[in-house]
Formats: C-alpha cells, structure tokens, sequence
C-alpha cells in the first residue's frame, strides 16, 4: 500500500481502517505461521526440518522412562558356536623347553575352541548344456534333444545373478549403475545397464499374478491403509501410491493424485471395509467404505495452530486426543475390545466442551471487503475447527472399536520405502519402470511383512514360480 492508498482509506473512515487492518494482520499470521511449520505442526516432510531445536520442543513423542538398548527380558541374538564346522585346524603348542616338538599324540589338559564365520569367496561356475542329435542305430530315425526351458539364449545370465540384481536394485535401491559395477567388482562381470533393465522387467511380469492376488487381498480386508507421494517420472511430477495392511502391500503408479489414480488403481472402487487416510477430500468419494482420518495428523494441524495463532482449544485438543490413545492403549494391554460406555461418555462430552470452547474463543471470520462476491474466508483455524465438530464421529472410531487404528502409521511407513528410493536412485525415466518397480516391491513388502525369505521371493520370481506368501487379508 502506497501514501496514497492510504490516504484513500484514511479518508473512508475509521471502520474501512479497521477492516483493512485486520486483513493484514490475518495476513501476516499467515506468513509467520509458514514460518513457524515443520514436521511436528505442519504435514511437511521431516527432511525439511531446519530449526531442530524448535522441533525437538514440540515432539508429541512421550518419553517412556527405559533406558535405551534391549529392555529387561529381550532374548539377544549372537554368533554361536557349530557343531559341525566346514573347516577346521589344529594348532599345536610351540617347541616345549627340552626341545620336544608336539605331534598332537601327547596327552591333551585342555581344549579351547574358536570359530570364524565368513562368506567365501565368490567364484563364476558356467553351467554349458549340449543337445544332441543321434541316429536311431535300429531305424536309422533322428532324435534331438531339448534344452531346459529356463535355457533361451546362446549364453544367459543364470537365477542367482539375477536374483542379486533385482534384490540390490528393487529391494535395497541402489541405482542401475552403481548395480552393475558392484557386479563387476564382485564378480568380474561386465553386466550392462540395459540388461539389468531386462531383468527387473522379466521378473516384473512373472509377478502380476502375486499382486493380483495381493490387490484382491486388500481388497477383501476389513482395515486398509492408504497414502500416497509424489514421484519423478520421465521428468514430470507424477504419484506412488500405496494400500496396505499389516501382512500385505499394494502399491501402483499414476499420472495423478486424486480420483482418476485412486480407480485405475482398483481399490478404493471396490472396497467396502475401513479406509484410514488423511483428509484428502479424492477419498471420500468413495462411500462403500467407512472413513477414519489419521489423528496424528490432528496432532501436528493442532499443534501448528497453536504455534501460529496461540489459540488455547487447539493445544487442549491436541491433548485430549493423546488422552484417548492413552486409555485406548492401557485397555488393550487390559485384554479389552472397546471402551466402556461411561469412557465414551465422558470422552465425548469433553471433546464436544473443547469444541464450543473453540467457537467462543475465536473471533467469526471477518466479512469480505465491499465489492467482493462469494463466503468469507474463515481461515485455517476456523475450518480446523469445523472439521473436528463435523467429523467426531470418525475421528474418535478408534475408541469405540480398537480394530481401528489411531493413525496411518502403516501406510506412511510402506511410503518410506518409496521414498528412500527416489533418495537413493532418483526418479523413473520411464512409466513401465515406475510400474515394475511398484509390482516387485507389493511381493517384496508383502514377503517381508509375512516373515517369507525376500531372496527366495526373487528367486521363485525370476523362475516364473509362484512366491510363497499368503495373500489374504484375514491372515
């Protein structure tokens, strides 16, 4: 605003000055709020974090008094001795002092035994098949033999260096070029980037029927989370997305974010169980499912409230909402299945307390300046706000029923994975890759969740045989 804009509004009068203050002070703690965002207030990333400090004052962890390391009872691991070692050498005692040289036929006092484990040496084997063709020496008729089907080519790379390629590659993320020279500098091979292509894509192929049977899976499970992320494909930014449970791990590949992903990939259309998402509105356009929204991420909105506008309900909200896990988490360990009514009860009133405690701590959002068309804007207060009112129900789904998660914790985790390789490797250079790379890593998780052999898995995939993990969601 120039002098003479002032002067303009100046000239107006004292309510036209007010108005427009307040507009630029709601401006203003809209920036600072900005500001002030991070990973505990906001639904930003944690990688975005700046100010760790800040952000280590408002962690909503809880400290649980254990000190770190394994607790009191955990059953540690450790290398242990084998019974029957691959190699073993006897070491005898040095020349004794009258000069007598040991044999290993004197008396033995006692025996210590020590034991290394190591990986050998890799060595290359070349497996070579030669088919014949003989004279029948009865009826002067050829035969000819027939190669192993798994044999097509001159020369081929055989399962297990595949099976390694795809697991250093899809299961542990590590680009195609750095891939190929850790091949050569394992194994003295010079395996190409477009060969390694090849192979992601031939084992891709032999899983579309394990995803299928994953995707049919989650759909017929009765709690299913959802995510999604932004992904870099043929240099556009494009969408992972990922519906998972606890045992099973489904995750696809789309141009965009919204409704036109959530139906191409299948889920969501068909499913009837409870969806646990974020408030992304795409989702509720399906309405054969019953909605939960991740209260974790009301934790951050409340708290990132408080941080910019010091209303007082959002940080009593944020409160009461880890009350409610709190007493959810004790009754479980109880060995109960839901609340009892007078917990719902006293719950629910003082939820709904903190709410008209919100309506009449906030101001109502100020009319629109004269001359402008449509709703004044009510602000993200406000709309938080309104949202926890008009949402209570599914917001607190997870007291009534514990089969409902309080959060998208699972989904968010199996998204880690997605992004760690886009950290990692970058993004995809073309759709059939981000496809492949999502196809491999729904058996993969799936595997893992299952406690299934992930190298098995891969084997079992490059072979074109069926990876043997479950694949229901009632598992």
């Amino acid at each position: 605003m120039n002098r003479g804009e002032f002067d303009a509004l100046y000239r107006r009068g004292a309510e036209c000055c007010w108005e427009s203050f307040n507009r630029m002070q709601q401006r203003v703690l809209e920036l600072e709020g900005r500001l002030k965002q991070n990973s505990n207030n906001s639904h930003r990333p944690p990688s975005s974090d700046i100010a760790k400090a800040k952000r280590k004052a408002n962690n909503s962890r809880v400290r649980s008094g254990r000190k770190p390391g394994a607790q009191p009872g955990h059953r540690g691991h450790t290398l242990k001795l084998v019974a029957k070692p691959d190699r073993t050498f006897v070491i005898l005692p040095p020349p004794c002092t009258c000069s007598h040289c040991f044999d290993g036929s004197e008396t033995i006092l006692n025996l210590e035994r020590r034991q290394v484990v190591d990986i050998p040496k890799p060595v290359i084997e070349t497996t070579e098949y030669i088919v014949r063709t003989l004279q029948c020496s009865y009826c002067r008729q050829s035969g000819k033999g027939i190669f192993p089907e798994h044999v097509n080519a001159p020369v081929q790379y055989g399962p297990n260096i595949r099976t390694l390629c795809i697991s250093l590659h899809i299961g542990n993320f590590v680009p195609y070029g750095r891939t190929a020279e850790l091949i050569n500098d394992m194994f003295g091979i010079r395996i190409s980037v477009g060969t390694l292509r090849n192979i992601v894509g031939q084992a891709a192929a032999n899983s579309q029927p394990s995803v299928a049977n994953i995707k049919q899976g989650i759909i017929s499970s009765p709690v299913v989370h959802f995510d999604e992320t932004g992904s870099r494909c043929c240099g556009k930014r494009e969408w992972d997305h990922v519906a998972s449970t606890r045992i099973l791990t489904f995750y696809y590949h789309h141009q965009h974010r919204g409704q036109s992903a959530m139906d191409a990939g299948g889920v969501l259309p068909n499913f009837t169980g409870n969806a646990i998402h974020d408030h992304w509105g795409s989702y509720y356009v399906y309405e054969k499912c019953q909605h939960h929204p991740c209260n974790t991420h009301l934790l951050r909105d409340t708290q990132g409230i408080h941080d910019t506008y010091q209303w007082a309900w959002s940080l009593a909200m944020k409160r009461h909402l880890q009350l409610g896990k709190r007493l959810v988490d004790e009754a479980k360990l109880r060995g109960e299945r839901t609340l009892s009514s007078s917990q719902l009860n006293r719950f629910r009133a003082a939820y709904r307390k903190i709410i008209k405690a919100g309506r009449s701590e906030m101001p109502p959002p100020a009319p629109p300046p004269k001359g402008k068309r449509g709703r004044p804007a009510r602000g993200k207060a406000l709309c938080l706000l309104d949202r926890l009112d008009a949402t209570s129900a599914q917001i607190l789904s997870f007291m009534s029923d514990f089969d409902i998660p309080f959060d998208n914790n699972q989904a968010e985790r199996d998204m880690r994975m997605d992004k760690l390789k886009q950290k990692n490797s970058g993004g995809f250079r073309s759709a059939q890759g981000a496809k492949d790379f999502c196809d491999l890593r729904s058996v993969l998780s799936t595997a893992k969740k299952q406690a299934v052999n992930v190298m098995e898995t891969i084997r079992n995939l490059v072979k074109g045989a069926m990876p043997k993990i479950g694949t229901s969601g009632h598992m």
